[in-house]
This record gives C-alpha cells, sequence and structure tokens, in this order.
C-alpha cells in the first residue's frame, strides 16, 4: 500500500519525503513495529509513543505521524517520510479502516455502551442468533468470539487497529453480524471513531473508572457514554436510569439529533416506556416474564436470578426482534445462555453451590446479592470479594457496608491489587463492613480464601466469588499470573490444593 494513497483518505497538516513510501502494516507500539510499518505516536492515558520513535525507526519504520515537534523528526529521520497530524487517535482509526479496506462496512454491527450488562447482553444476543441458525461474534471483556474461534484481548474495546483486523477476520469468515460491547474508554479516546451502529444500547451508569488514567471525574464519564447516540441508527435504552434519561433527553434537544435517521426505544419496568417486563417471577436462581413490546406479547425464562438481568434480557429481545429474529428463537436462547463468569454456577458435586461473578464495584455487589437473597428460600449466602488496586478508593468501604446488610456471611480478601499492599485495601473494606452487623473474616491471600468458604459451606449454602469472573489472572503488586477459579475451585474439591 502506498502512503500517498492512504494520506488521501485520512489527511494530514503535512508530510515530508513521501516519494512512493511502501506500507506494509500500521503500530502504534514501538515493540511490534518491523520494516516498512508506518507508526503513529499516540499520547497515551500511561504514556507518550513520540518517546519510542527512535525505536520504531530502527526497527524499520519507514513513515511516522507525529503530532508535535515535526521539524524535529524530519531533520533527524531524512529517510524516513514524517507526518504531521492533529489527532493521533483519530488518525489511527481512519488509517486502519483503510488499510483492512473498510471491514466494518460488511457488517450489521450492535454497540452497547453501560457501566454493567454489556457482556450478558451481548452473549444473550450472541445465543439468540445461534439457536436461528445465523452467525454472530462477539466482541468485549472476555474476548472475541465468532465461529468457534477465540481471541484473547487485553480492553473491553479494542484499539481502533485491533478492531478493523478482528472485523477483517470476522468478514472473512463470512459472519455478517457482530456485537460489541462499547467502553466509555473507548468513546472517549476514538477507539470506534468512524464506526456505525445498526442498533446502538445504553443500559444504565454508575459510579465506576473515576481515575486519574480513565475519567477524572463522574461529569467526564457521563459525557463519554452519551458518544454512542450519534453513531446509531436505532437505539435501545433504559429509561428507569436517571442518568440515561437525562442524556437521551439532551439528545433529543441537540443538533445532532434526527428524528428520520435516529429511532430510540425506551426500556423501562418503573417508568413509563415503549418496552417493559410484566409478570416477572423469581425461582430457584432462574426469571421469568412477560416482555410487552414492539407489538408483541412474549414469554421468556432465563436460567438467572435477579433484575438486573431482566432489564439485560429486555435489551436482547428487543434487539433480535428490530433484527427480525423469530420468537421461538429468542426464546430458546435466553432460556439456556451462559455467560462466562456471570452469574456462573460452578458444578461442584456437593450439597452447596458455587457461583462466579464479575460484581467488582458497590453497584453490582449490592444487586448480585439482592437477586440472589430474591430466590433463596434455604441455606446461606457467602460472599468472598476484595477490591482492585489503583482505581477508585472510596468503593472500598461502600461494597465492605454492601456485603455486610446483604450477605449471611463475608470472606474479604484480594482481586488484583496491581500496585498496592493488598492489607491495606482489605483494611479500607473493613471500615465499610464494620458499621454493619454483618459477620465476616479476612483472608489476604485468595486461594486460601476460596478453600476457607468451601471447607466451612454447609448445606445448601451459595458461595458467591465475586470480582474475578472471565478473569484467568491476578494482578498483586504488579505482578500477573495465571489464576482461573474455576481450576482452583475444582482442585480444593479433590484436595489438590
Amino acid at each position: 500500500m502506498l502512503l500517498n494513497d492512504l494520506l488521501e483518505v485520512t489527511g494530514c497538516i503535512r508530510v515530508s519525503n513521501l516519494i512512493k513510501t511502501e506500507i506494509t502494516d500500521i503500530s502504534f507500539d514501538s515493540r511490534s513495529t518491523k520494516k516498512d510499518h508506518l507508526f503513529i505516536a499516540v499520547d497515551g492515558s500511561d504514556d507518550d509513543g513520540h518517546k519510542y520513535i527512535h525505536k520504531a525507526v530502527q526497527n524499520g519504520a519507514a513513515a511516522v505521524a507525529v503530532t508535535k515537534d515535526y521539524e524535529v523528526y524530519v531533520n533527524e529521520y531524512p529517510s524516513v517520510s514524517i507526518i504531521e497530524i492533529d489527532d493521533s487517535r483519530m488518525f489511527l482509526a481512519k488509517a486502519s479502516y483503510y488499510f483492512f479496506n473498510y471491514p466494518a462496512d460488511y457488517l450489521s454491527l450492535i454497540g452497547i455502551t453501560g457501566t454493567k450488562g454489556k457482556s450478558t447482553i451481548s452473549y444473550m444476543i450472541r445465543n439468540i442468533f445461534e439457536k436461528a441458525g445465523i452467525g454472530c461474534a462477539v466482541i468485549g471483556t472476555i474476548g472475541v468470539v465468532y465461529n468457534g474461534k477465540e481471541i484473547a484481548t487485553s480492553q473491553t474495546t479494542p484499539s481502533s487497529y485491533e478492531l478493523n483486523k478482528i472485523f477483517s477476520l470476522i468478514h472473512r469468515d463470512n459472519i455478517s453480524n457482530c456485537v460489541m460491547e462499547v467502553s466509555s474508554i473507548a468513546l472517549k479516546m476514538n477507539r470506534v471513531y468512524g464506526l456505525r451502529y445498526d442498533i446502538g444500547m445504553y443500559t444504565n451508569l454508575t459510579q465506576a473508572h473515576i481515575t486519574n488514567r480513565e475519567h477524572p471525574d463522574f461529569e467526564d464519564y457521563y459525557n463519554s457514554k452519551k458518544k454512542i447516540f450519534e453513531t446509531s441508527k436505532n437505539i435501545i435504552v433504559n429509561c428507569d436510569d436517571k442518568y440515561v434519561k437525562k442524556a437521551v433527553e439532551q439528545f433529543r434537544k441537540s443538533d445532532k439529533f434526527d428524528s428520520n435517521r435516529h429511532l430510540i426505544y425506551m426500556i423501562g419496568i418503573d417508568e413509563e416506556a415503549d418496552i417493559t417486563a410484566k409478570n416477572i417471577s423469581y425461582e430457584n436462581d432462574s426469571s421469568s416474564f412477560l416482555y410487552c413490546g414492539l407489538g408483541h406479547e412474549i414469554d421468556i425464562t432465563i436460567d438467572m436470578p435477579g433484575r438486573f438481568n431482566i432489564y439485560n434480557s429486555l435489551f436482547a429481545v428487543t434487539a433480535c426482534l428490530l433484527k427480525d429474529i423469530d420468537i421461538e428463537y429468542i426464546q430458546q436462547g435466553l432460556m439456556d445462555v451462559v455467560v462466562k463468569g456471570r452469574c456462573e454456577k460452578v458444578e461442584t458435586g456437593r450439597d452447596f453451590t458455587i457461583m462466579i461473578d464479575y460484581a467488582h464495584t458497590p453497584d453490582s455487589l449490592e444487586k448480585l446479592l439482592i437477586a440472589v437473597r430474591e430466590t433463596k428460600t434455604t441455606g446461606r449466602i457467602i460472599c468472598l470479594f476484595g477490591c482492585g488496586g489503583d482505581r477508585d478508593n472510596s468503593m472500598r468501604p461502600m461494597m465492605g457496608r454492601i456485603a455486610g446488610q446483604n450477605a449471611d456471611f463475608s470472606i474479604i480478601t484480594s482481586d488484583n491489587s496491581r500496585t498496592e499492599k493488598p492489607d491495606d485495601i482489605i483494611t479500607m473494606i473493613e471500615e465499610g463492613i464494620k458499621k454493619t452487623d454483618g459477620r465476616y473474616i479476612c483472608i489476604t491471600d485468595r486461594t486460601q480464601a476460596i478453600s476457607y468458604a468451601i471447607h466451612n459451606a454447609k448445606k445448601d449454602d451459595l458461595i458467591i466469588l465475586a470480582g474475578k469472573g472471565h478473569e484467568t489472572y491476578l494482578d498483586v503488586m504488579g505482578e500477573k499470573s495465571h489464576y482461573d477459579e474455576r481450576e482452583i475451585v475444582r482442585q480444593i474439591l479433590e484436595g489438590i490444593r
């Protein structure tokens, strides 16, 4: 590919040494840069790509895109094409889109944003599509899944380069439908720039991701999420969530809203809405309800507890009806959907139950505990959890208080402490649980904590391992190691640990 052809699509401020520069690939990490690559110096939240230009050129980069010090780099690297650009992330998105031959144009995209529910809704939709015999890929927190293939990703929403590469692989496998989780940071940092969603969803908004690395405050988080409206044709929103409802009202009043181009469908159980759930019933960790909306009344049963999973189902059903999926496939797909790390039950062969869930914020932990409390008639709820390091400190005592109020017994342990000391985090969690009457114990080592829970479980107890969910690693004091709670549970039950 000629660099000149690419720049005609992306545009730039100016460029040096352009004569027939041939580009074989694009990179934004100097460690992966190879001969004849276009290296884009991206200003990251943790680092500045301009610091690694010399390394990229050493590795063979034929062209380098910069947002500053253009003339310095032109003089320093006279044999390399230096491109001056305004926005490195937007340039990366445009360049990747062109390099992979516009793969998203061949896909019907469903984009889901919101603090919670993204993964569950994604897999609900995928399972329904599969029941209908229609190929559907998923991109999100758990990774990329399509046609029996799985690709690990380091982010909920990968970079624009990675996304376009994934889209091209999906298209090559003759799949034309893709459901993707759209994180707030991806919207903020233009990772999804240029994408158009046939269906966009906004599930809810609660306090999360408020850090120096992500969003400095809640307002920034809120403003980032609502960007999905602008790029979606059909928009499904939860009008029971006050922040989502506010975002919809603001969008409708903005000059970016076009009533002919943006169709909004309101979901609600408490508030009057276009789509709702009636006759809600919970029994034995499952839920059932009557879906009412889009001219349909459909009996739905899901093997998941809780009101929040009713909302997730409303989103999934609505999306599939908009995609003209038959009702029977919708019912079948929801009845047996399994989402890794989301209310995932682990087979124990014992008279107690173990559930793994990704709940790692105050809101998600509270909703999960309330959900299982609604269906549980015998036995105790034992909640094992911790809090991540290098994240919002205020959530720690809140989670302690929530566990103390809603679980029969809590086990406070470590969970991705990152660069912080696990015991320091546990102490902050204790501040919250001490303000309740909840019984608890602190066991810093997570494996020992799980072992304690299993060996002290009684008949009909439910042990909830909260926080790790789909993750298969532990990040302690900056070092990651393999850690799959399913394996840990099995080894403890088999007496290996």
